[in-house]
């Protein structure tokens, strides 16, 4: 295959990817073959702000088809992909079928599960190398020049993401919208450094995220589940690791702008949590996502629209997620970020998303962190 992809083969791409996840959506939604008491989202629970029995099985199609577009792509037009990709891809596929077990069962205890993709990772790393080589923040980069280090770094990277991603699961579009513009963004570095592996990669991502978007926003009519969340955390934070050992220009520090708002998510909900006394394995409904829906359902202009606050929610949330994130990318996008300017700003954000949500809850007319 060529070394550069033209236009019309990048749309291509985009088009056949995004048509292949629709009709596998599509035939999720409508299948039988998978019994309603393993495939439909049956339990109820804090953390949910939709109605009715939604199939949760989305992560299914989203994966298929995305691995047979690189099938498609190797077949016919002999894209040869490294052995550090495949690895990559390798470990998503494992994350997945974890996730999906869980969507199937929906009995796997938090901390069983946490212990599987804990084992999983820390193989796959020690295996595959693939762990985070360079931060530019010196005193950590001189810390990763011991292995061991770096594989631990890069299994609370991972996990974390895993974790993260599966937390903003909770309204329509949210985390399939996050995946989609945080692999533009990546796909934008690809093109600048010519990566053509890459580029095919996440042209696909964004392809088969798109195709399942229109079946979950506005109304959801079919959820990612915990096999969808983790294939789209692990793709992400692999890829981000990747990107950070391989291309000019891109460092572990532009994977902490890009994902501020997963990162902050995990660390306040576990700040939270411990502050109520309470597991922090344990489902609550005070994520971002459920304290803007109950204040937008509270609003006089969304009464009097009757708008659907779900996937209001999910924009409103992945407005705050990416558009600072990206304003800073732009405006560093010609040179290394440094550590001094990119943590600070990591650490504004924090803060303000951490005076967001007070500022919501208080509107809301709830005690802060009640259960």
């Amino acid at each position: 295959m060529n070394s550069f992809l033209d236009l019309s083969q990048l749309t291509l791409l985009f088009l056949t990817s995004f048509s292949l996840c629709c009709f596998l959506t599509y035939i999720s939604i409508k299948e039988k073959i998978i019994s309603h008491k393993y495939s439909i989202d049956h339990k109820k629970g804090l953390q949910k702000i939709h109605n009715g029995n939604i199939k949760r099985i989305g992560g299914l199609p989203i994966t298929l088809a995305f691995f047979l577009i690189l099938l498609i792509f190797t077949f016919f037009l002999n894209y040869k992909i490294s052995h550090e990709l495949i690895n990559i891809l390798l470990f998503n596929a494992i994350i997945f079928t974890i996730g999906f077990i869980e969507d199937l069962i929906k009995d796997i205890r938090p901390v069983k599960r946490l212990s599987f993709l804990l084992i999983t990772t820390f193989i796959w790393l020690i295996y595959s190398q693939n762990t985070i080589q360079n931060t530019n923040i010196d005193f950590l980069d001189k810390i990763l020049t011991v292995e061991y280090f770096a594989v631990i770094l890069s299994l609370i990277t991972i996990i974390s993401a895993l974790n993260a991603t599966n937390m903003m699961d909770g309204a329509n579009g949210l985390l399939t919208g996050f995946g989609i513009l945080v692999s533009i963004i990546l796909l934008s570095y690809a093109l600048k450094n010519n990566s053509l592996e890459l580029i095919i990669l996440l042209l696909a991502m964004i392809g088969v995220l798109s195709g399942f978007l229109i079946f979950n926003f506005p109304k959801g009519y079919i959820f990612l589940g915990d096999g969808g969340s983790y294939f789209i955390g692990a793709t992400l934070s692999t890829i981000l690791i990747y990107m950070s050992n391989n291309l000019n220009y891109f460092s572990m520090l532009n994977a902490l702008i890009i994902m501020v708002y997963p990162i902050w998510e995990i660390i306040f909900t576990i700040s939270r949590r411990i502050y109520k006394s309470s597991k922090i394995t344990n489902p609550d409904n005070f994520h971002l996502h459920s304290i803007i829906n109950a204040n937008l359902k509270k609003s006089k202009f969304v009464i009097k629209k009757k708008l659907n606050t779900n996937p209001l929610s999910a924009i409103i949330v992945n407005m705050l997620a990416i558009i600072p994130s990206f304003i800073f990318l732009i405006y560093n996008s010609e040179k290394n970020l440094n550590d001094t300017g990119s943590v600070s700003f990591f650490i504004l954000l924090l803060f303000l998303y951490t005076m967001i949500y007070l500022l919501l809850i208080k509107r809301n007319h709830k005690k802060t962190f009640k259960s």
